[in-house]
């Protein structure tokens, strides 16, 4: 439904993924939404005060060790030497590389695809990139690396500079989940991540799996230790033993998400895989309460609560697109992740599943018509109006920018500035949120708050329904 800017390819990619181990965080929402998964830490607690830190040499995440714990034991198998890949790294190429090996050839291109890491990234956190060398030049051009500053503070499981306003827990029937420990504000931080590990779907279908295989394991390897011990400690949504690669790439498969390419970006074609180990704690729910956005120029994931938060309410995001009906959100989330979805949404009953489901239908319905600028349409402000509307009703706070930039246009476009004034205003302030302040909607929804007379829509729908600006045949004729 965005207006302004399309959804990524990457859907495109997705069979590629899938057949990768089938567990692609699937983000097709806004650039949205899209999966983290989420059992356990274990014994580590993500807490608040107590200065922990994953910078090498410390005590570990929020001041408990965590190598060893929980599922991370698993990791250690009796062939330990057949199960690590071996170092490859016979020193960096760049500066600002701490590793820039192994590498592999492209099976479709003259390319290589190589391990890019930096152990100092953000701070002493550590980041690795699995790409071309030429893309990873292009990655090293973000300000985050540039200005070390602009991260330093990023990650709080680091150095915390404000308490933590969840902790981790046990929640019945998740595994390890995020729970509020105060009251959370619409609109409020709640967390923010730098990229930990960042793949280039280039490597899922110009390399064989033995080889992406191998990258994923070596760039993990290669971060610091309590990061990369972070990263192990991640679910894999079943208990199979595997090798250390094979772990590292279901690890990956069932906690990434999906990221667009920057539009300086020259690869449009290939988006990333990433993980946020911190972030993939939080469990789905279909209407969640927090909704994140990525920032290119600090590498970054920041996460904000779209509604107010309670004490004791777990920290929740969607891994699917929120707008579909209950039986298409249950069975790509089983399909995907592996498990059936038990929230509120899709557990309540019968009567009220068919009342969501018949709003999402008249969402897209709707949408379709808002969609449609040709001299036909049908759209008018009364159906922004509803659009707006049947998102509240569907609880649908992490997208209600986009009904709100709906309502923005419509209403400029039937020659009504003030009222499109107010919604454009209303679509900057939630899409900031959930998009980002560089998002294109919400940048254009900017534009129109301050003339929306200079707007492309204004009167656009007076104009193309009166046929003002369009010669007739006639007159064409008499010239």
């Amino acid at each position: 439904m965005r207006l302004f800017q399309t959804l990524s390819g990457l859907s495109v990619l997705a069979g590629t993924v899938l057949a990768h181990e089938g567990q692609h965080h699937d983000h097709d929402h806004h650039r949205h939404h899209d999966a983290p998964s989420h059992d356990s830490l274990a014994h580590a607690e993500i807490c608040g005060g107590s200065g922990g830190s994953i910078i090498p040499g410390s005590d570990g995440l929020c001041g408990h060790g965590i190598a060893g714990a929980g599922e991370a034991q698993k990791v250690i198998v009796s062939d330990a030497e057949s199960q690590k890949p071996p170092p490859q790294d016979d020193g960096p190429r760049y500066p600002l590389w701490t590793h820039t090996k192994p590498c592999f050839n492209s099976t479709k291109s003259e390319l290589e695809i190589c391990v890019f890491a930096d152990e100092k990234f953000a701070n002493g956190r550590g980041a690795s990139f699995v790409m071309t060398e030429r893309r990873a030049a292009h990655v090293a051009k973000a300000p985050a690396f540039k200005d070390p500053e602009l991260v330093k503070h990023t990650n709080q499981d680091i150095h915390r500079t404000a308490p933590a306003k969840y902790d981790m827990k046990e929640i019945p029937g998740k595994g390890m989940g995020l729970i509020a420990k105060q009251h959370i504000r619409r609109g409020d931080l709640i967390m923010a991540n730098t990229v930990s590990l960042m793949i280039d779907y280039r490597a899922f279908e110009e390399l064989p799996k033995e080889h992406y295989t191998q990258l994923q394991a070596a760039a993990v390897d290669y971060l610091p230790e309590a990061h990369r011990e972070a990263i192990l400690a991640l679910s894999t949504h079943d208990d199979t033993d595997r090798t250390y690669i094979q772990r590292v790439d279901k690890i990956a498969a069932t906690n990434a998400f999906d990221i667009e390419p920057d539009e300086d970006d020259e690869v449009q074609d290939y988006g990333f895989y990433v993980v946020f180990p911190e972030i993939a704690r939080m469990n789905h729910d279909c209407r969640p309460n927090a909704d994140y956005y990525y920032d290119h120029e600090t590498l970054t994931q920041y996460i904000h609560a779209v509604r107010d938060v309670f004490p004791g309410e777990e920290l929740t995001l969607s891994y699917i697109n929120p707008i579909m009906k209950r039986k298409a959100r249950v069975r790509k989330l089983q399909r995907i992740w592996g498990f059936e979805c038990a929230c509120p949404l899709c557990t309540q009953e019968q009567p009220r599943v068919e009342a969501s489901d018949l709003r999402i239908r008249q969402i897209k319905e709707l949408s379709n018509e808002l969609d449609d600028w040709e001299p036909q349409s049908r759209a008018n402000p009364a159906m922004a109006e509803l659009m707006i509307s049947l998102y509240e009703q569907e609880k649908l706070w992490g997208s209600l920018h986009e009904a709100y930039v709906s309502a923005a246009l419509e209403y400029n476009a039937a020659g009504e500035p003030w009222t499109a004034i107010k919604y454009a205003r209303l679509a900057v302030e939630r899409g900031m949120q959930v998009v980002g302040p560089k998002d294109a909607d919400v940048l254009e929804m900017a534009k129109m708050a301050e003339d929306p007379w200079a707007h492309w829509s204004w009167m656009k729908r007076i104009k193309v329904r009166g046929g003002w600006g369009k010669r007739s045949k006639e007159t064409e004729d008499d010239e």
